[in-house]
């Protein structure tokens, strides 16, 4: 009897997203030479679009130094920590420790020796640091800007261990905050043009986030065995990503991953879950090679057509045969920047959470089936009004709120395919992939208008 091919894919749909609900195992080897190989490429990428593709060409030297940093700095650590070397601490304390000193110490030689380039303008955060918060020297600057970073990444690890005193825990919250007020507001500091306010809204919100989360974690410790992530996981890693903050003024082009270190370490790590839980890992494997390659079809025959439809991809911008080696940046750059990024927030962090939420309030009662899809379309759903922000660009005739609605419906489509990948694998590389050549795409042959921060 020939199979019914509508049948196996309802079978696959049913079966094939209940994988992530199991443990995930790693092949560490794999893991590793994975994140050497992106680490490279990733570097490759940076230096070729600063050099070559940016809106002002950067010179080779400024280019060495800025894809370095990307890598280095903001890159390394997240694809490292993904590999069992990586993991391998005697405790938390002692690894965010350890990964604070670093960030001080590689962030302090990569802003002096940047400084004194020849086309140190050149550098997105060099006009702002000069008078950050005073009026020069640009180092008494740097010094306010590492001493409120620092306290900020601080922070989450003080509110989840609890180690010190409420004062203690407080002092260094009020550092963080008070530098927070300063360097985005005009109160003191001349960096701003106009008359700003923004630190006078999210300084706030900030203190009542980590009051939240402080009281959160003191009304229940955490767990020696924990089952699952809690809504107080949730609380610590909006404190974390709250740091994107710190490294928006002045900008840093890694300080996005920055903040997802600090998501990684305090979340990830500091629940006591272990990698596996979260299918924190960038190994590949050949089968799952075979479901990206299919996955990768479809999104785009269903992307791109539904796109064009609704006048957010426009026609007259389309080009089928971009330049291999753009088109090959692109993708790589959309990849670990977009990619990775988003990747683990979403799927590693946000879709875990959906997952042993549902977990622990059904338990047993529960069909996998229900489970596993409302994971999948809950984090798919939320990852499209996330993007609720976003505006168009000259190409795109829409009306502001029309391409918002529409962004946030080819968002939530385009995340199901990404959370199918991660559900299916256990594994993150497969979506960051699939995520960047999906964006690579829109942006090079489609015309979108996408973010593109590199």
């Amino acid at each position: 009897m020939t199979p019914n091919p509508l049948l196996q894919f309802y079978h696959w749909l049913y079966r094939a997203p209940q994988s992530f609900l199991a443990l995930a195992r790693f092949n560490g080897t794999r893991e590793q030479y994975t994140a050497l190989l992106a680490g490279l490429l990733w570097f490759w990428a940076q230096f070729l679009y600063l050099h070559y593709w940016a809106q002002q060409p950067w010179p080779w030297l400024e280019s060495l130094v800025e894809a370095a940093a990307v890598v280095v700095i903001g890159g390394v650590p997240v694809l490292w920590w993904a590999t069992p070397k990586g993991d391998r601490w005697r405790s938390l304390t002692a690894m965010a420790s350890r990964w604070q000193w670093q960030f001080v110490l590689g962030l302090s030689l990569y802003v002096a020796v940047a400084y004194h380039l020849p086309h140190a303008s050149l550098f997105p955060w060099r006009r702002v640091l000069s008078h950050l918060i005073v009026a020069d020297p640009w180092w008494l600057n740097f010094i306010f800007f590492l001493v409120g970073s620092v306290a900020a990444l601080r922070v989450p690890f003080l509110l989840r261990d609890r180690t010190l005193s409420g004062l203690e825990r407080w002092g260094w919250v009020s550092t963080a905050a008070v530098y927070l007020l300063l360097s985005h507001s005009s109160l003191i500091s001349p960096a701003f043009a106009t008359y700003r306010t923004e630190g006078f809204i999210i300084t706030p919100l900030y203190l009542l986030l980590c009051a939240w989360c402080d009281w959160q974690h003191g009304r229940s410790p955490t767990s020696p065995r924990p089952v699952g992530l809690q809504g107080k996981d949730a609380l610590l890693a909006a404190v974390c990503i709250f740091t994107l903050y710190w490294f928006s003024t002045p900008h840093f082009r890694f300080g996005s991953f920055i903040a997802l270190q600090l998501f990684i370490l305090a979340v990830i790590f500091g629940s006591g879950l272990g990698r596996q839980h979260f299918g924190y890992s960038f190994e590949p494997r050949w089968g799952d090679a075979r479901l990206l390659g299919i996955m990768v079809i479809v999104a785009l025959a269903t992307l791109v057509p539904l796109g064009s439809l609704l006048g957010f991809l426009p026609l007259e911008e389309f080009n089928l045969a971009p330049p291999f080696s753009k088109l090959l940046v692109y993708i790589v750059l959309f990849s670990m920047r977009v990619g990775i990024f988003e990747e683990v927030l979403f799927r590693s962090g946000l879709m875990i959470l959906i997952r042993d939420t549902l977990q622990q309030r059904g338990g047993d009662r529960h069909d996998p089936f229900w489970i596993a899809w409302g994971a999948i379309l809950i984090c798919a759903l939320l990852f499209g009004v996330a993007h609720m922000g976003n505006t168009p660009g000259s190409g795109v005739e829409l009306p502001v709120v029309a391409y918002r609605l529409i962004y946030i419906a080819l968002a939530t489509l385009a995340s199901l395919f990404y959370c199918l990948m991660f559900a299916c694998t256990q594994r993150l590389w497969g979506g960051v992939v699939l995520h960047g050549l999906v964006d690579a795409l829109a942006v090079v042959s489609f015309g979108a208008t996408l973010t593109a921060p590199f």
